[in-house]
């Protein structure tokens, strides 16, 4: 693997995930004002069943081929497809065959969510974006990165246009407290997801050529690094959304409205994190051993991730002003705490590539199955006494073990967290002084305004010295 096709790569994953991200900012803001928040509660809700079905259906086989398509005959390959083709569908049919048979008999109410076309449309919908994201991580073992990044803006472009579209006609046909809303969200969502399928399917079969070399392979490491990716995809989506049931359940879905639509503008942390992530991917998998700048890339991407989080809370009272429609306002004094939360998350997530690259994934599964209980314990807790405050509270107390959890772990590969403690100590401490004492004030907003460019500053030369490590 030459350095630069690594550059290039790393270039192309970061926009892959960057890039819809910055779509979904610019069509947010649109969605948002033709929903109202009960509905956008109910869409939350959906999209978390809809993420969990996708990460049951994965099986953990989009990570595994993403790590070992390569080192397959074409043969064993499209064997392989197959084998997971029949067990993705078995499962979908099943469970779609469970949900209607215990909904008709009145077994199970999801927290009183209603049942209809919206959550028959997002079952759909997560069978297709399993079997996409099956195909994306085809073309990223194939390195295809510039096929990924062009398939993922066309979806980024497509599905938002495809939904403001689907609503606005039922807005315009019917008004806007029709729930017909939440089924062409995801209607939308349907289409663009079909197309794009059978694009990317057509153009892997045309591609995937015979490799003149096969390097042996025991299919036992692909089956037990397909569990434990499907394990901790699993436990991680249970922190990413549980508490939005758990929200439902105490309050109302309009309160699921408010909390998503803050928890969607702050989790870009995430997703910057994430970008990271994946565009080192094929440098890190290439790696031996672990070296000392290696560990320092790591620290390095832990300090970035603070910083975007006090980025995110000192911009954030000028930000969801504009951004958000009046009615979400009234939940942006969580954004601290949620950027704080997702930033241990974030950080946590990001030191388990170490356990990737040695294939122990097993480390990553207990540290997220930890996290996930207590999040669940602290949201039957605190959300009654705090509301959206208190699944918040959950997510930052849950992501604080987690992320000391896998540092413990890491040690055991000599991954110690000794740089930049300070200057991380320091951003926590600033993100806390603005939640206790900020006011929505003209000269606390001038102060934010500096302190969000000095950071946004530091932040740009410290990417630049990340990304120095994949040339």
């Amino acid at each position: 693997m030459k350095p630069s096709e690594l550059s290039i790569d790393t270039r192309n994953y970061l926009l892959n995930r960057v890039f819809p991200k910055l779509i979904s900012f610019l069509s947010l803001p649109i969605l948002l004002r033709l929903v109202n928040p009960r509905f956008w509660g109910e869409i939350a809700l959906l999209v978390a069943i809809q993420s969990l079905l996708t990460g049951l259906l994965s099986q953990g086989k989009d990570s595994s081929v993403e790590r070992y398509f390569s080192r397959l005959s074409k043969k064993d390959a499209t064997k392989y497809s197959w084998s997971y083709l029949a067990k993705t569908f078995f499962l979908f049919f099943l469970g779609l065959l469970i949900i209607e048979i215990a909904f008709r008999l009145k077994v199970v109410t999801f927290f009183d969510l209603p049942y209809g076309l919206p959550l028959r449309f997002a079952l759909i919908g997560s069978l297709l974006l399993s079997h996409q994201r099956y195909l994306y991580s085809i073309l990223r073992a194939s390195r295809k990165s510039k096929k990924v990044l062009k398939y993922t803006q066309s979806v980024a472009l497509a599905t938002p246009l495809m939904q403001v579209g689907a609503i606005y006609l039922i807005i315009y046909f019917r008004d806007f407290n029709d729930r017909m809303i939440v089924s062409g969200y995801f209607l939308g969502q349907i289409l663009i997801l079909t197309i794009t399928n059978v694009l990317i399917y057509i153009y892997v079969k045309k591609n995937t050529k015979e490799k003149e070399t096969i390097l042996e392979l025991d299919t036992k490491n692909i089956r037990s690094y397909s569990n434990y990716a499907f394990l901790f995809i699993f436990f991680s989506t249970f922190i990413n959304w549980q508490d939005r049931y758990f929200i439902k359940y105490f309050m109302s879905e309009y309160d699921v409205g408010l909390y998503d639509a803050i928890y969607r503008y702050v989790d870009v942390l995430g997703v910057i994190t994430g970008s990271f992530m994946i565009a080192l991917g094929p440098i890190l998998f290439s790696k031996k051993n672990l070296s000392n700048r290696y560990f320092e890339n790591i620290q390095d991407l832990i300090y970035l991730t603070f910083m975007l989080a006090a980025c995110g809370t000192y911009i954030s009272s000028i930000a969801v002003g504009i951004l958000l429609p009046e009615s979400y306002s009234s939940a942006a004094y969580i954004v601290p705490v949620l950027a704080l939360g997702l930033a241990f998350g974030s950080c946590a997530s990001l030191t388990t590539i170490i356990f990737d690259v040695k294939e122990r994934k097993d480390l990553s599964v207990k540290a997220i199955l930890f996290a996930a209980v207590i999040n669940a314990a602290l949201n039957i807790l605190l959300i009654p006494r705090y509301d959206i405050l208190g699944a918040a509270l959950s997510m930052l107390i849950a992501c604080i073990f987690w992320f000391i959890l896998i540092l413990l772990f890491a040690h055991n590969f000599n991954f110690y967290m000794n740089k930049n403690i300070l200057n991380i100590a320091l951003l926590i401490s600033i993100i806390i002084i603005y939640f206790v004492f900020w006011e929505q004030t003209l000269l606390y907003n001038l102060l934010s305004i500096v302190i969000f460019v000095a950071l946004l500053y530091k932040c740009w030369r410290l990417i630049q010295r990340i990304l120095q490590f994949s040339l």
